[in-house]
């Protein structure tokens, strides 16, 4: 029904392309592609398969040809609010999801939908090709996930953030694409907007991960100076003629920390 071709490593979104005026390559049948797709999803997770779902339907919505519709992140996650909201119940006030980038990039990296398309804020499922699925993310257990918190000081590794302020999330530092394992010294907190930061910073990169400071943050991340700070060196490098930076390693030098 579709043609599957392998995974290497973490695919890119494709580039955007003319949409369909009505027409599907090959035929294929909307309701046949999405049932037998959604039915092979490999996520731990009940609630993102069924958000998987809905991102499809609005990529591919009912009478449309394939290429489909442009469509932006806020359409997708009004998708999935109004999904949400559905099904919402108890007494606590509604809290609106944002993090679907996250789950659009799962559904077309771990799900195997290699066949969306992607330029800044817009999306469309350009064709419909399935790759290779991996294997499923790792949650960790209560207890670690609170130990390596605990290490961390309750605080996102790479900004320094935490909880209520922003939502901690479970990163492999190394990522299972680049052959991280699933041991505790590979775990770390990051913020949402980090973690999306540090994926977009992954994809496609080839440079050890031993050395980055997305995730080594606690060995290669800048150090933060204090803005008066940051000034005094500027202000001295320029009065001198010399690069701030090489003013700054030079303190540093002969400083002999």
């Amino acid at each position: 029904m579709t043609r599957e071709k392998k995974s290497r490593g973490r695919q890119k979104f494709l580039p955007l392309v003319p949409v369909s005026q009505g027409s599907v390559p090959g035929d294929v049948n909307r309701e046949q592609w999405l049932a037998a797709t959604c039915a092979g999803f490999v996520s731990t997770s009940g609630a993102n398969k069924e958000y998987y779902r809905v991102v499809l339907e609005v990529l591919w919505p009912t009478g449309h040809g394939i290429p489909g519709p442009y469509v932006t992140t806020e359409q997708l996650r009004d998708a999935v609010n109004v999904y949400r909201l559905s099904r919402h119940q108890g007494g606590q006030p509604y809290k609106p999801y944002i993090d679907v980038f996250r789950r659009v990039r799962e559904l077309q990296g771990e799900e195997g939908v290699v066949g969306i398309g992607r330029e800044g804020n817009t999306y469309q499922l350009v064709d419909l090709t399935l790759g290779k699925k991996r294997k499923p993310r790792t949650k960790l257990m209560d207890d670690l996930w609170e130990q390596i918190l605990a290490k961390a000081y309750g605080q996102c590794a790479v900004c320094g953030r935490g909880e209520p302020e922003v939502r901690l999330e479970q990163d492999h530092k190394i990522p299972r694409v680049r052959s991280g394992g699933d041991e505790e010294e590979n775990w770390q907190p990051l913020c949402g907007e980090c973690n999306n930061f540090k994926s977009t910073s992954c994809r496609g990169c080839k440079l050890d991960c031993t050395q980055c400071s997305w995730a080594f943050p606690e060995e290669f991340a800048p150090l933060r100076l204090s803005a008066a700070n940051i000034q005094r060196i500027r202000a001295h490098a320029l009065e001198i003629g010399v690069d701030p930076h090489d003013l700054l390693n030079q303190v540093v030098a002969a400083s002999q920390l």
